[in-house]
């Protein structure tokens, strides 16, 4: 099998000392191109450190594009005719505006991309433009640069795997503790179809220490090719597998997926929504009880199966309980069923139904006796207000586009309730991580389930999981989730325009159509 050997430079950087650094990185990437390395990734700001606390130190160590690191990578691009991304802090000499950059050395030596941070650091760096160019081409199928956070919210990788990459390439400074990376790579690996590898570091900076963390490569199913770590410096090698010479990628496939027209809400400035129950006049906030129910305990027709989960009602000013995608012989009476528990129990109850026709349906059933239907194939989205909670139904494979989520959340979503068959590790990365997007996430299977809130600053999302017969079980304080904040450098015309298409290009669409349509 034809395989992409990329070498990933995992250095002990020393903070502030760049000659240190670059004669370890010139070292370093001498020995990986020796050892055939097609590609080298270098670590987010490797020949300076990261933790800097203002413009004027960081530019006492930062460097033009066409600075001493970047010429002596593009020496050993050129010798061993590879490709070399390098981690540095730039400074442009005309304004003196500092940057967190990763330059690209071509085969040739010559510099093919210079990419600025956008999820910059607050202290010191000017962020990069959401509309810079991140691609590069390579013999292997299109390749693009993030640096470290870029890849923590869902919607710029998505942007850049929409501009047609076939492989992301992340350099960070991302040591393990509050939130691991591992899952948000593998997930972002996962819902864009293509291969992410990810170049971490280890040693100690300036304010943290770095020896557990972790490079990775991820399959572009998110499958794990590599997952490596050091105390020292050290030099990994993974092997990417390539079909015809060409990286294999799945993006068209999962893009297929995609519906824009719903996702228009992403383009809103939320900057200014402090309050979002009064900005989108939401239901009164309150705790809201949410349970999911795994198939194992559902017998329709016995209603006092479900008394048990429900002994802590007294916490919560409302209960939703969420059911998997279920098989009935009678998709009415099994609604009808679920209308029974949800009077008996003045709960909003939440299910997949699937009859004998195959058409999944998504549907909530409300003590009041109203319901909400959906059919993910063919209706746009539907915003439920219960009594003290908005939520929306949704399948898994919406949930793999962070666009979807977005919007919803930025419609003042709370909850997003998916009923499902079952769930893999890619998929609780996937959903999890969803959660970034500002809404909590309560995922059911039969056998096995999970409810997500938003994280707090950069830790780990907070998650409740259930497997066998016991279903996850979460207090959600709904009042927590209506204080939302976006990240919105983003492209937001490439995001809304139809699949592999650029905006200009669809505007062309559209002009021709209404002249062929002009009498």
């Amino acid at each position: 099998m034809e395989r992409l050997n990329i070498a990933l430079v995992h250095l002990a950087v020393r903070h502030g000392e760049p000659e240190h650094n670059r004669r370890e990185l010139i070292r370093l990437n001498r020995q990986a191109a020796e050892a055939g390395a097609r590609i080298i990734v270098n670590t987010e700001l490797a020949v300076s450190g990261y933790s800097f606390r203002s413009p004027k130190e960081v530019a006492a160590v930062a460097e033009p594009v066409d600075g001493p690191s970047v010429q002596a990578m593009a020496e050993i691009a050129e010798a061993a005719g590879c490709y070399i991304v390098l981690g540095y802090p730039e400074i442009d000499p005309c304004t003196g505006i500092c940057y967190n950059s990763a330059a690209v050395l071509g085969q040739d030596g010559k510099l093919v991309l210079n990419y600025r941070k956008v999820t910059a650091e607050a202290r010191w760096a000017c962020p990069g433009s959401h509309m810079q160019e991140s691609l590069f081409e390579t013999p292997w199928g299109r390749a693009a640069v993030l640096i470290c956070s870029d890849s923590y919210y869902g919607l710029i990788p998505r942007a850049a795997a929409l501009r047609g990459a076939d492989l992301l390439l992340v350099p960070a400074n991302w040591p393990g503790g509050s939130l691991d990376p591992r899952e948000l790579w593998r997930a972002r690996a996962c819902e864009n179809g293509c291969a992410l590898v990810a170049c971490n570091r280890t040693g100690k900076d300036r304010t943290m220490e770095c020896y557990d963390a972790v490079s990775c490569a991820y399959g572009a199913d998110g499958s794990v090719i590599a997952e490596r770590s050091s105390p020292d410096s050290e030099v990994f090698h993974v092997e990417l597998p390539l079909s015809r010479g060409k990286l294999r990628s799945s993006s068209r496939e999962r893009f297929a997926s995609r519906t824009p027209e719903r996702y228009r809400s992403i383009y809103l400035d939320m900057r200014y929504a402090n309050d979002m129950t009064s900005w989108h006049s939401l239901p009164e906030p309150a705790p809201v009880q949410v349970h999911c129910l795994h198939e194992l305990y559902f017998e329709p027709g016995d209603v006092s199966v479900l008394d048990s989960l429900l002994h802590d009602r007294e916490k919560a000013a409302g209960l939703v309980v969420v059911l998997p995608m279920l098989r009935v012989a009678n998709r009415e009476e099994a609604v009808g069923f679920l209308l029974d528990v949800a009077r008996a129990h003045g709960a909003a109850f939440c299910a997949g139904l699937v009859d004998t026709d195959g058409v999944a349906e998504l549907i909530c059933c409300r003590p009041d006796g109203s319901v909400h239907r959906r059919c993910p194939e063919r209706d746009d989205f539907v915003l439920i207000d219960l009594d003290h909670l908005r939520l929306t139904l949704l399948s898994k494979e919406e949930c793999r586009h962070p666009e979807a989520v977005t919007a919803l959340a930025k419609e003042g979503c709370d909850l997003a309730v998916v009923p499902e068959t079952g769930f893999d590790e890619g998929d609780r990365a996937v959903l999890g991580s969803r959660s970034i997007e500002q809404l909590a996430i309560a995922a059911c299977g039969r056998d096995v389930s999970f409810i997500c809130l938003p994280p707090v600053d950069h830790y780990r999302w907070e998650e409740a999981v259930g497997e066998g017969v016991d279903g996850a079980s979460m207090l959600i304080e709904v009042e927590k989730l209506r204080r939302k904040r976006f990240y919105d450098r983003i492209d937001v015309e490439l995001l809304l325009a139809r699949n592999g298409r650029s905006p200009d290009a669809c505007r062309a669409d559209e002009t021709g159509k209404r002249e062929e349509e002009t009498p």
